[in-house]
């Protein structure tokens, strides 16, 4: 995968604006791939060299759709919870989400017998949509020096501060509910993580849930990377080569690494009680919901309309319930 291609593409888009008519149409031929295609204002494909071609860059609404590529680049570069979570549209501004109980057993019927009700109250989680936003810092210098790289660099950045704050309000959610009931301990030494985070799967699984996603601290996660490069298994080989653990324990694994602002505990590794990792079942564990998804309030249409952009986002976040999740502190 080609990493930042929006940031970059939005940064040649602005510097051709700047263009006149022969340097632009080197700049075409020599920047914009021939296969790269656009929606026009009309919902139309087009192609991306043969509409600068025909009708300039001010006519196209380029710069608004890599404007827009860029910040959704940006979120997706610090994705986490939105991966790890139940995510959901909520189709009003607060939305209950309702959840059953845990497990529990079928009844013994005798033959010929009628097959009992079972009863089970419906509990909820419920959602109140909040408004995030910010501006990307865009000074009148930057754009007077032309600092295209940098303007678009900020703009990812806004993407990157919106996901940031979905990330901690469900991570704070899920401190707050499960870290002092369900963590398991490694002693205050961290020095064997994977033989934690398999016990702690094993305690999970034992409350009746199933494990499927991990979120690490990024030193949690470096730690356990560490931990692979003393083991000699093909699994140790793929982790080391790779540089990265894939599924661990058949759980998914997500990197988190974002300041809390929990109510109670740290989120991180190498002091004692610090949280490094949280495996959760997906399906009981929290829910992410967005009444508005990340966007650009305005598009801009030219460099100067960027200093009066604004990115925002409107969503919420619960924990389900607290048994469905289990930390591994230091």
């Amino acid at each position: 995968m080609d990493e930042y291609i929006h940031t970059r593409r939005l940064a040649t888009f602005m510097k051709m604006s700047d263009m006149g008519p022969g340097e632009l149409n080197r700049a075409i031929e020599r920047e914009v791939p021939r296969s790269l295609a656009y929606y026009d204002w009309d919902g139309k494909k087009v192609n991306a060299r043969e509409l600068l071609q025909s009708e300039g860059l001010a006519a196209t609404n380029l710069i608004p759709t890599e404007t827009v590529a860029t910040v959704v680049e940006g979120a997706n570069a610090v994705k986490c919870f939105r991966d790890a979570f139940i995510t959901v549209q909520m189709p009003s501004a607060v939305y209950t989400h309702p959840y059953g109980a845990t497990t529990s057993y079928a009844p013994v019927v005798a033959e010929g017998a009628e097959v009992p009700a079972l009863t089970e109250t419906i509990s909820v989680a419920t959602l109140t949509a909040k408004k995030v936003g910010t501006r990307p810092l865009i000074t009148n210098e930057m754009v007077s020096d032309a600092k295209y790289n940098a303007i678009a660099e900020e703009i990812r950045y806004a993407g990157e501060q919106i996901e940031n704050t979905i990330n901690r309000d469900c991570l704070n959610n899920l401190i707050d509910n499960s870290r002092a009931s369900y963590s398991t301990d490694s002693g205050g030494s961290g020095a064997t993580p994977l033989l934690f985070i398999g016990t702690a799967l094993g305690t999970l699984i034992g409350r009746g849930f199933r494990g499927t996603d991990i979120i690490f601290h990024p030193s949690m996660y470096g730690a356990t990377l560490a931990a692979f490069s003393s083991l000699s298994t093909d699994k140790a080989s793929r982790v080391t080569d790779a540089g990265g653990i894939g599924n661990l324990y058949g759980l998914r694994p997500h990197l988190c690494g974002i300041d809390d602002s929990a109510d109670t505990y740290v989120w991180g590794w190498g002091t004692d009680n610090y949280c490094g990792c949280v495996l959760i079942d997906r399906a009981k564990a929290g829910v992410l919901g967005f009444r508005e998804d990340i966007h650009v309030q305005q598009y801009p249409e030219t460099i100067r309309d960027m200093q009066g952009m604004t990115v925002l986002c409107r969503f919420d976040s619960s924990s389900i319930l607290a048994t469905a999740a289990q930390f591994v502190q230091y």
